[in-house]
């Protein structure tokens, strides 16, 4: 059975699968904020699953920096730059978000035989939609010619290793959080 948290990052790996099928960037800035407040939510359910309080304040961080300042930021940037469309992708947006739903359903595949933590509410879910956030972040870093649409696919990747680590390890040791965070802000 599903847990909240399985669906809450579930729902992060579709966004960022529909994130692909479009080459504009407002629209992808948001489906990125979006994906990434389940991820927070997510966090903030496994905080309460297993009586962590210091996940909560990650997730309060991640719901604040990274769901909101960050896609705010390069939206700015790109009406700055009078940016507004990736007119530079190297194979149809169509064409890629389809390549990433095969690679969200290959993941669920390489997760299958994963062994589950001990005493865990959720099972393989979690694991298969870090891996397809790998995943989806790599199509777009190597599909998309203009920097900021590289720089989203390499903050969804980011996403799939910390939903990766979330769902695998119940919460995670607040020196790999520190880490997530740092990366997030370099």
């Amino acid at each position: 059975m599903m847990s909240s948290i399985d669906l809450c990052v579930l729902s992060a790996a579709v966004l960022a699968c529909l994130m692909v099928g479009s080459l504009h960037l407002r629209l992808n800035l948001w489906m990125y904020g979006a994906a990434t407040m389940c991820i927070a939510l997510a966090t903030a359910l496994t905080a309460q699953a297993h009586a962590e309080i210091n996940l909560i304040y990650i997730a309060l961080l991640i719901a604040v920096l990274k769901a909101a300042g960050i896609p705010l930021f390069l939206l700015w940037t790109s009406e700055k730059l009078n940016v507004h469309r990736d007119v530079g992708a190297m194979i149809p947006p169509p064409l890629a978000m389809h390549l990433s739903i095969g690679l969200l359903a290959l993941s669920f595949i390489l997760t299958r035989g994963l062994p589950a933590p001990e005493m865990a509410a959720t099972g393989w879910y979690g694991a298969a939609a870090g891996i397809s956030l790998l995943f989806t972040g790599l199509v777009v870093m190597l599909t998309r010619k203009l920097a900021i649409g590289q720089i989203l696919g390499f903050l969804v990747i980011e996403n799939g290793i910390y939903v990766f680590a979330l769902t695998k390890t119940l919460g995670m040791p607040m020196l790999v959080e520190m880490g997530v965070l740092l990366d997030m802000l370099v």
